[in-house]
């Protein structure tokens, strides 16, 4: 039985650390995104496409800095890809044909990306081991 807590405890520890990292940065994405699309009236693949931008780099580092995730530049990147393109083309419909606010298609597309995530690099054994840390 302590050896499932602690192991759910490593779990936890490791989610909240993906998550601290994934809230600061999701809210860079969507300040980003209504700054470039909203306000600076960028069209919404230009816009959006330029917030990933700094969202990859920054996260990256994030990531590395707290020991969420393996030092795996090219399987982050790849991974992290897929996710952005489907983020990205969801964005594009909503913004650009479906004239919704980058203010309110933003955060709901990216929060339930982020919580996907998380599991997927769980599965691809991105995530950093508890143990290692």
């Amino acid at each position: 039985m302590s050896q499932r807590l602690g192991q759910f405890a490593k779990r936890y520890d490791n989610f909240l650390r993906f998550s601290a990292v994934g809230v600061v940065w999701t809210a860079v994405n969507i300040g980003t995104d209504v700054l470039f699309v909203d306000h600076w009236h960028m069209p919404g693949w230009l816009g959006t496409l330029a917030s990933y931008l700094i969202l990859y780099i920054g996260r990256y580092y994030s990531y590395l800095w707290l020991k969420v995730i393996e030092p795996q530049f090219w399987k982050y990147v790849y991974t992290t890809a897929a996710f952005t393109l489907v983020m990205w083309g969801l964005k594009i419909a909503a913004i650009d044909f479906f004239d919704v606010a980058a203010a309110i298609a933003s955060p709901v597309i990216t929060v339930a990306s982020f919580i996907l995530k998380y599991f997927f690099y769980r599965s691809i054994n991105l995530l950093r081991p508890n143990d290692n840390r």
